[in-house]
C-alpha cells in the first residue's frame, strides 16, 4: 500500500474542515464555524505549499524552506509555515523566492482576511465572532479550497 503524502494529509484535513464549518455554520454557531474555516483555508494553503512551492516538511513537523532573505546573525533561518493568520506574512516573505510569487499572487487578499483569525480564540467564550467577518472568512476558505482542487487538476497554479 502507497504511504500517503503529507500535501494529501492536508488536503483531506481542508476538506473536512470546511464541510464540518459550514455545517455548524449553519446552525449560527459561529464561534466554531470561524475556528473550522480557518483550520480548512490552513491546510489548503499548506497543501499548495507543498506541492506547487519548494516548501517541504521539516523536523518540527511543519511545512519550512529556507528563508530567502535570512537575518545575518541567523543565515540558516527557516521560514515556518503555521496557522493562518501568520501565513498571510509567512506567504508573503516567501514571494520573494522564486517558488512562491505565484502563490501569494493567487491567496494574497484571501489570505488578508484571515490576518485576525487566532488559534487561541479556541479558549474563548466566542463573543468575538461577527456574522459577517464568519461569512469573509467562509467565503475566502471557499475560494481557497476552490483554488486548490483546480490547481490538483490541472497541475499548477493559475
Amino acid at each position: 500500500m502507497p504511504e500517503t503524502l503529507q500535501e494529501d494529509h492536508f488536503a483531506k484535513a481542508a476538506k473536512r474542515h470546511f464541510e464540518d464549518a459550514d455545517f455548524v455554520h449553519r446552525d449560527s454557531r459561529l464561534p466554531t464555524a470561524d475556528h473550522l474555516y480557518g483550520f480548512a483555508a490552513e491546510c489548503a494553503v499548506k497543501s499548495l505549499l507543498l506541492r506547487f512551492t519548494d516548501v517541504a516538511m521539516g523536523p518540527s513537523n511543519k511545512p519550512e524552506i529556507q528563508h530567502p532573505d535570512p537575518p545575518e546573525d541567523d543565515p540558516d533561518r527557516t521560514l515556518q509555515f503555521g496557522h493562518i493568520n501568520e501565513m498571510v506574512r509567512e506567504v508573503k516573505i516567501l514571494a520573494r523566492g522564486r517558488s512562491g510569487a505565484p502563490l501569494h499572487t493567487v491567496l494574497d487578499s484571501d489570505l488578508r482576511v484571515f490576518k485576525r483569525w487566532h488559534v487561541s480564540t479556541r479558549y474563548t467564550d466566542g463573543s468575538y465572532a461577527q456574522a459577517e467577518v464568519v461569512q469573509r472568512r467562509c467565503d475566502a476558505a471557499r475560494r481557497i479550497l476552490a483554488l486548490h482542487e483546480q490547481a490538483l487538476l490541472n497541475g499548477r497554479l493559475t
